[in-house]
């Protein structure tokens, strides 16, 4: 009797290799552009005290976090975030350079309920700024997200920017409670999703005013220009092309002290934010005792995965661009003298292992996307000539074994 596969656990995937060739090149690309910004790469461990990351999240995050006892009793937790382990990193590194500028992409997780592009282990692509409080260093952090955006083609995409200050002082001049405040930027951050009939419903049934949203959105308008001014300007400047200031954007964690924003595909809306982020300058205090201002963000990668597929801007991947077939066993030494040769010359080869008819070959290459197939039997051979198959256009030509090299790196480029 067969025994039973083991299931995958509700919210976790497997990447084959064609998906994880595919993670492997946006994350590339993401790298990239954040080093070009001036941002260097860190790394942290998944697991951390609880008391590190407990508290640091709201409600919402509390109840999501993946915490337990380990084998020697002590409290601790899968990281739910990559900016709380930061300040971790931040306070045990005293002597790190000021502003401190790095970034880091790894998984992150979160007992969420799994829906279209969520998680409850995903990649987060972060870049942060700590120990200056200036909004050129928010507009940078926009800006670097922006342009990862850029170059991995996403087509038209929109970041939405508010500031947790301006918030607080409208909603302080409006003689809504500390406590209250939280309570309506929690609500308010709902907009999206529920709607402006069951925000106002919600409000009330917390005992807010009537029209409490009217007279926030009022005195918004107003208190903000001089804001909105200065931040379109420096995104402008660092090329930022497409921007909304939203008086409504609060984002969900509670760490949140100043500028907040979240970034949206405006072909694929369904996915809601695929990036966001805000200044935190409380955070790290609350690690270290040490007032440190900071701000960050982070591009969700498997959302935004989700959107480029259906997007069909991720091309099938493959490990292997030209693969050399096996026709003859007493060629052996000739076709790994070719594979040799093509891996030499940087190109990425493989090798069909045992002689086989060519339609089980070229549905071997087919399957894996190979672009390129390298033919000769023992009448090329004697003759040091080869065919070249280009797999996607379906052509074929026989070339000198001399000249193989160059021809196959004119099919692929």
């Amino acid at each position: 009797m067969a025994k039973e596969i083991p299931k995958i656990l509700k919210g976790f995937r497997d990447y084959l290799p064609q998906q994880q060739l595919a993670r492997k090149k946006v994350i590339t690309k993401i790298s990239e552009v954040f080093e070009r910004f001036g941002f260097s790469p860190l790394d942290t461990p998944a697991l951390e005290y609880y008391e590190l990351l407990g508290g640091k999240y709201g409600e919402e995050g509390e109840q999501l976090m993946y915490k337990f006892e380990d084998q020697g009793g002590r409290k601790v937790a899968l990281r739910y975030d990559l900016t709380v382990p930061l300040a971790r990193v931040f306070a045990t590194y005293p002597d790190l350079p000021k502003p401190f500028k790095r970034y880091q992409i790894a998984n992150v997780w979160r007992a969420d309920k799994p829906q279209k592009g969520r998680y409850r282990e995903l990649i987060q692509c972060d870049v942060d700024i700590i120990g200056t409080d200036s909004i050129i260093a928010d507009a940078e952090v926009i800006a670097a997200m922006a342009a990862a955006y850029k170059t991995l083609e996403v087509g038209t995409f929109l970041v939405k920017f508010n500031d947790r200050k301006l918030v607080d002082s409208v909603l302080t001049k409006l003689k809504v409670s500390k406590e209250d405040i939280v309570s309506f930027m929690r609500t308010v951050d709902k907009l999206d999703k529920i709607g402006e009939r069951k925000v106002q419903e919600t409000l009330l049934q917390q005992g807010f005013e009537k029209d409490i949203l009217s007279k926030y959105s009022k005195l918004m308008d107003d208190s903000s220009k001089k804001y909105v001014e200065e931040m379109q300007n420096l995104l402008s400047g660092l090329g930022v092309e497409q921007m909304m200031f939203d008086k409504y954007l609060m984002r969900g964690l509670d760490y949140y002290t100043g500028v907040v924003f979240e970034f949206v595909l405006l072909e694929k809306p369904e996915f809601g934010s695929v990036g966001g982020g805000g200044r935190y300058d409380n955070l790290i205090e609350q690690t270290t005792g040490m007032a440190t201002p900071a701000v960050g963000g982070s591009i969700g990668l498997d959302r935004l995965l989700a959107a480029l597929e259906e997007l069909d801007v991720i091309s099938p991947q493959t490990a292997a661009e030209v693969i050399v077939f096996n026709l003859d066993k007493n060629l052996t030494p000739e076709y790994l003298n070719i594979l040799t040769n093509l891996r030499n010359a940087g190109l990425d080869a493989e090798f069909y292992y045992e002689p086989a008819k060519l339609d089980k070959q070229f549905k071997y290459a087919e399957a894996k996307n190979t672009q390129v197939a390298v033919i000769m039997g023992s009448n090329e051979a004697k003759k040091r000539k080869v065919n070249l198959k280009n797999l996607k256009e379906k052509q074929q030509i026989t070339v000198d074994l001399d000249d193989l090299i160059t021809e196959v790196k004119s099919m692929l480029w």
